[in-house]
């Protein structure tokens, strides 16, 4: 672990420069094409004054082949895990924690299903999204639930102030190709935004098949062709934004359609399996203004959740008996959030209200796919309420925040009338109940020392107390392989961030924005599944993790034609497990060190940028074995933006781009036998009238 001296040395490194260059001056801002986010016109982040947060405009993304992993991926705290190249399942991870103890949110609409807990990032929408907001030191008011790791927040386009039509094409290496056709408008009284979205991949890149021998023999070691790893994926998005009087509505539909297939590990690869997945996420949201009182404002969210997941393993190649499966859940929610401004008495008191229910049920099929066996239903009921006073004091200089939220869960999984256990155990029950309620206080301090036109320097701190409930995986178990344990207690954590921010526009035309923070972690009662029989395995709260670090970011901006970004992250993550082979190793697949940067020169015709990202060595397994060892690896990738056509009066445009990735042909994997892409290609072409 870094020292305090040197943790001292490096926050003073990070921002001596920074402070010595944000001398105050009077400026006016100058619009460019690549922006740096303003936290202050975000209301989400006004809730939370006292987080550490960042929002990534994605305006700059409609005329680029990228997707949702690799926008996440190049941010400070942030590490994203892939199972193959584009369109392959992704998991995120925050500040060092597992990818089921971060919460994701689609406009404040919580989307963790109950039944694993994590959330395959390839099954979320992009393209039709405005920004995303990152929430690293926990939970804001207003959203649901609480999370060990943090926050992520996807905000779709809903409201806009021109009409605006734009149609991509996209293609470039492994038989990739996308299309979507976007269009905006304004009627009396409100706007709208509908999207249809077609994207297909083969992804059928070649890659170092080892054949299971990693060390031991090099020789039988060939190049193969990644097989049974394409996709193609349908969406479509129709957002409506209204006005009446006082109060705002929004209408939100998102809907995506997946077909893919699932190739397996490196060395023993699928040729038949397969997976199509559909999800359609709608939801409803208020806003209104002087409710009641001239000083009350009043949100509400209802929303709904639907998915179908259908897995075909027609040949057993992942499993034996009933190779196949039908999975659906369906969540359905309702929250209400009252925000009392008090400003004459220096507070802001938020309150959050919410009640949510989720349905889960899966069907066994026969390799035909025909219905072998309908699992017991699980249901999930959850209520919460969460109420924050905002303290303002010395001019709005100083902030205390202090927060608690209360949550209550009950569990129903109805008997398996096929399991022999169930009923010498529990022969007069039909359903079985678990239920768990959670109190969970934090505090957040604000200190702004500078506050000026062009420039703002303060230190933000926050501590709290979270938690992660067991999923219906580990509280129910799954039939053949997992034993449940009703008994689990939730995994919780201590948490707590400290560090400073730097806002300025030091002279005309230039923009800097940086942060640096150290924050930590202490986890406990983290569940581990153990071996329960020579063929079972059951999940025990046994694992304890300690994570520290240190992470920074900086965004500087010249109008007149350069845009620089740094991102780093250093972080020590170790289990302190009750099992002597884990303790004292470190937890898998966190680099110690992990950064991006991103140098790029623009003008009104176009733009060339050079991207970094650097990613620590790290162990793929628990017991940190050398077969399990990844060394470190650098990739590159270059990307060019031509305007060929632009209309100032008008806004038409259209832009032509080209971008190559991983530029000096890395071979590597993020996790055993997942191997990700070579050197690829991408073309682009956007028309916006």
């Amino acid at each position: 672990m870094i020292s305090n001296f040197r943790l001292s040395i490096l926050v003073f490194l990070s921002f001596t420069p920074l402070v010595i260059f944000a001398q105050d001056k009077s400026t006016k801002e100058v619009e460019v094409r690549a922006n740096v986010e303003n936290q202050s016109k975000n209301s989400n982040f006004a809730k939370n004054p006292t987080g550490f947060q960042k929002e990534i405009d994605l305006s700059q993304t409609n005329t680029r082949y990228t997707s949702l992993p690799d926008v996440l991926n190049r941010e400070a705290g942030v590490r994203v895990r892939q199972y193959g190249g584009l369109g392959s399942y992704s998991t995120l991870s925050l500040r060092g924690t597992n990818p089921n103890q971060s919460k994701i949110y689609w406009n404040g609409v919580p989307i963790n299903n109950s039944m694993g807990g994590e959330i395959n990032l390839a099954d979320l929408p992009f393209d039709n999204l405005e920004k995303i907001e990152i929430y690293k030191s926990g939970t804001p008011t207003g959203f649901s639930g609480s999370s060990i790791g943090g926050s992520i927040n996807l905000v779709s386009k809903s409201k806009i102030d021109k009409p605006i039509t734009r149609v991509n094409l996209m293609g470039g290496s492994f038989r990739t190709a996308k299309a979507s056709v976007t269009h905006m408008d304004q009627f009396s009284g409100g706007s709208y935004f509908v999207q249809a979205l077609q994207e297909t991949s083969d992804q059928n890149f070649s890659y170092l098949n080892n054949k299971g021998t990693v060390l031991f023999n090099t020789y039988d070691d060939t190049i193969d062709t990644r097989r049974n790893a394409q996709f193609r994926k349908t969406g479509f998005t129709g957002n409506i934004s209204l006005e009446f009087g006082k109060t705002k509505v929004n209408v939100l539909n998102d809907y995506i359609h997946r077909k893919q297939g699932l190739p397996g590990p490196g060395n023993r690869q699928t040729v038949a399996v397969e997976r199509v997945f559909s999800k359609l996420s709608s939801a409803v949201t208020t806003e209104t203004n002087e409710f009641l009182l001239q000083n009350l404002t009043l949100e509400t969210k209802t929303y709904g959740n639907f998915s179908k997941d259908d897995f075909f393993d027609p040949k057993s190649e992942f499993s034996y008996g009933t190779p196949n499966s039908y999975t659906k859940t369906n969540q359905y929610g309702f929250q209400l959030t009252p925000t009392l401004y008090l400003l004459e008495y220096n507070q802001v008191l938020r309150a959050s209200f919410q009640t949510e229910q989720e349905f889960f049920t899966r069907y066994e099929k026969r390799y035909n796919h025909e219905t072998e066996r309908k699992e017991p239903k699980k249901r999930r009921d959850s209520l919460s309420a969460s109420f924050q006073d905002e303290i303002r004091l010395f001019s709005n200089r100083l902030f205390l925040v202090p927060q608690v939220r209360f949550e209550r869960f009950t569990d129903r999984f109805g008997k398996d009338e096929t399991s022999i256990r169930n009923q010498l155990i529990d022969p007069l029950t039909d359903v079985f109940y678990v239920r768990q309620a959670f109190t969970n206080p934090s505090f957040g301090i604000k200190i702004v020392w500078i506050k000026k036109e062009n420039l703002e320097f303060g230190t933000l701190a926050n501590i709290s107390k979270d938690f992660r409930i067991p999923t219906f995986l580990e509280l129910f178990g799954e039939r053949g392989s997992i034993v449940g344990n009703t008994k689990l207690r939730p995994e919780q954590s201590r948490n707590g961030d400290f560090g400073f921010y730097l806002h300025s526009k030091p002279f005309t035309n230039w923009k800097v924005q940086s942060d640096v923070s150290i924050f930590q972690k202490r986890i406990y009662d983290m569940i581990l599944f153990l071996p329960n029989s020579q063929f079972t395995l059951r999940p025990e709260n046994v694992d304890q993790a300690f994570i520290r670090g240190l992470e920074t970011s900086h965004n500087i901006i010249w109008n007149k034609g350069i845009k620089f970004n740094f991102n780093y992250t250093y972080q020590d993550a170790k289990n302190y497990s009750e099992s002597p082979s884990l303790n004292g190793k470190y937890l898998p697949l966190r680099s110690k060190s992990q950064g991006s940067a991103l140098l790029a020169f623009f003008k009104e015709y176009g733009e060339i940028g050079l991207e970094y990202q650097y990613i620590g060595a790290n162990f793929r397994d628990r017991t940190n074995e050398y077969l399990g060892y990844l060394p470190a690896r650098q990739l590159w990738n270059l990307y060019i933006q031509y305007t060929a056509y632009k209309n100032l009066e008008s806004g038409n445009e259209l832009i032509l781009g080209f971008e190559v990735r991983n530029l000096s042909d890395k071979r590597v994997e993020d996790l055993v036998g997942y191997p990700l892409p070579g050197r690829s290609y991408y073309f682009t072409g956007s028309y916006r009238f």
